[in-house]
């Protein structure tokens, strides 16, 4: 996944919502969202390695990856999606940011960005030739191959500015102008929703995260948001709450 939009206590009663689209070789694209083998969780699954690349537990923990360049990646590096979805055994953001610092540093993946939010705190670790943990503020923040908020990113300055004092307090009008970004293909030289010759958007997903999980929304496009509608998978998150708050 290559572009994340997240909200952190900016709507009212939802600490955290969040839009993404992976991008990925059509060929890997990625299974429709489920529940996770291994952890009281739901996300999407890579088909290549079993993990995932955006996830949600039940206790409210969600965990998101992108790509992010390293000099010298290991020769046979781990998937970041079983780092994620293991990540998703976490009872907290803390926990999960914590247990990421130490996986990380052991130099195991190719480079990568690591979201790890709940309605504590929200953090974003850089994985590149050295690691960083950026802990985010209240507010707009936009993450693709290379830092949060990256000014210098025409698709994350692009997008940051489209989130910029729009009045997102009310989570139907946060959500309505998460999934339009989505499926932007303007400017034509950084689109948020592309498609190339061999790779481009395969999916794209939107969470509202409330206190509770049974009042919570998980929304998803198995295909490219532009052309493929969004399916209420809510129900996911509610199955979770139903079995407890714990995973």
């Amino acid at each position: 996944m290559c572009l994340v939009a997240l909200l952190y206590r900016v709507v009212d009663g939802a600490p955290v919502v969040l839009a993404a689209n992976r991008e990925e070789d059509y060929a890997r694209g990625g299974e429709a969202p489920r529940r996770l083998d291994g952890v009281r969780a739901v996300g999407g699954v890579d088909p290549a390695h079993g993990g995932t690349w955006l996830g949600v537990n039940a206790s409210g923990v969600l965990i998101a990856v992108t790509n992010r360049p390293k000099t010298a990646p290991p020769e046979r590096p781990r998937s970041c999606g079983l780092l994620v979805r293991a990540l998703l055994g976490c009872a907290s953001a803390k926990e999960a940011i914590d247990r990421a610092a130490v996986e990380l540093d052991r130099g195991k993946y190719a480079g990568c960005n690591l979201v790890c939010a709940d309605a504590a705190r929200a953090v974003v670790l850089h994985a590149g030739d050295w690691l960083r943990i950026r802990l985010l503020p209240p507010g707009a923040h936009v993450l693709a191959n290379r830092d949060v908020n990256d000014p210098h990113d025409p698709r994350v300055a692009r997008a940051a500015a489209a989130l910029a004092d729009r009045g997102l307090r009310d989570a139907s009008t946060a959500v309505e102008a998460l999934l339009r970004l989505c499926a932007s293909h303007d400017p034509p030289e950084a689109p948020m929703c592309f498609r190339g010759p061999r790779r481009g958007t395969v999916s794209s997903s939107a969470f509202v995260l409330r206190p509770s999980l049974l009042d919570s929304v998980y929304l998803h496009a198995q295909g490219p948001p532009d052309v493929t509608p969004y399916a209420d998978l809510s129900s996911l998150l509610h199955r979770l709450a139903d079995e407890g708050e714990t995973p």
